[in-house]
């Protein structure tokens, strides 16, 4: 059980972080103008993600641009 209560807290850990991230980056209004083809070239030249991981990656920063557009009034 410890170890599963581990990696409860660690993923905890983690989701408060992408969660911290997101809020951050959505204060930035340039955020809108983010151009999604180099963001995914930039992903896909990480030689240190699997494929899922870059496909659950380019999915959140995708949700994190729409979060910027909608706090920001960009519609791009």
């Amino acid at each position: 059980m410890s170890d599963t209560k581990s990696i409860e807290e660690k993923l905890d850990a983690l989701v408060a972080s992408l969660a911290a991230l997101t809020a951050f980056v959505s204060e930035i209004p340039d955020a809108v103008h983010v151009e999604m083809p180099k963001l995914k070239a930039a992903l896909q030249g990480n030689k240190a993600l699997s494929e899922t991981q870059i496909k659950l990656a380019i999915d959140a920063a995708r949700e994190i641009k729409h979060a910027v557009q909608a706090k920001h009034g960009d519609a791009h």
